[in-house]
């Protein structure tokens, strides 16, 4: 398995110097590593908010998944033969899929041979990224992906907070917290010679990849109120109790008049 592995020279300590600086940037927060399959072929199936996205998401990868993982990557965008080109294949062993259908190729060859070889293959179905960090349709390519490889798995992934890192249009990142969730591994039915299943599919793991997020959020949201629990009523008792066991001291006499005083008095 190193057809589409970057051989460069850098490939061996860039990418482990630029996972660091990721990692103290942005402190990704990770959940659900234990979905990603150990071995085998797989699609990562993410939602698309900025350039950092993937950066972030091979960052929360563990090791021996990411050794075998690849970035499937805008072709006219990311493929210009320059540094941009040279820096994505080095650091996310990126390869290449047209956004444009025509041509005679199938945009998706070097993802079809990718997965037949057993790698893993990042996918941001929505093809663009998004404005106002909803989530876009989802094109049909994943589902013919699907209808081509049923037993793959598909991980659903939601990418939090990189509209914040690096929105579309800048270019210098913000150092903010973000966060990667992977969800159960899907199975969706795709019929190959079926082109409306393979948007069926496509779908299907859209609505996994959004239920994902809101799961992730009902979580934490669990977390944070168990953080702070009212009394229980045994707590309650106990305090009542404390409170009634405590002494009560008297009241002061009033102040009594001077000896001195009240002999004048009964003189006069």
């Amino acid at each position: 398995m190193s057809l589409y592995i970057s051989h460069h020279l850098c490939a061996n300590i860039v990418p482990v110097l630029f996972r660091t600086f990721v990692r103290a940037y942005v402190r990704p927060h990770v959940t659900g590593t234990d979905n990603l399959p150990e071995e085998g072929a797989f699609i990562l199936a993410a939602n698309h908010n900025s350039h950092a996205d993937t950066a972030v998401l091979f960052t929360a990868l563990p090791g021996a998944v990411r050794r075998r993982s690849l970035a499937a990557a805008a072709q006219d965008y990311f493929f210009d033969r320059g540094l941009r080109q040279t820096v994505s294949r080095i650091l996310f062993n990126v390869i290449p899929v047209s956004r444009d259908s025509g041509g005679g190729q199938n945009p998706l060859r070097h993802v079809i041979r990718a997965l037949r070889e057993g790698y893993g293959v990042l996918l941001y179905p929505e093809g663009t990224r998004s404005l106002h960090g909803t989530v876009g349709p989802f094109r049909k390519g994943i589902g013919r992906l699907i209808a081509e490889f049923p037993d793959v798995p598909v991980i659903p992934v939601w990418i939090e907070g990189t509209t914040r890192v690096m929105p579309k249009g800048q270019n210098i990142p913000q150092p903010r917290k973000v966060e990667v969730h992977f969800g159960e591994p899907l199975y969706p039915h795709a019929d190959l010679h079926n082109k409306s299943s393979w948007q069926v599919a496509a779908d299907k793991v859209r609505d996994a990849v959004i239920l994902t997020g809101e799961k992730a959020m009902q979580e934490q949201a669990d977390e944070a109120s168990d953080t702070d629990e009212p009394e229980t009523p045994d707590q309650i008792t106990q305090s009542d109790a404390a409170s009634d066991a405590a002494v009560e001291l008297p009241e002061p006499d009033p102040p009594t008049e001077p000896a001195q005083l009240r002999d004048r008095k009964k003189t006069e």
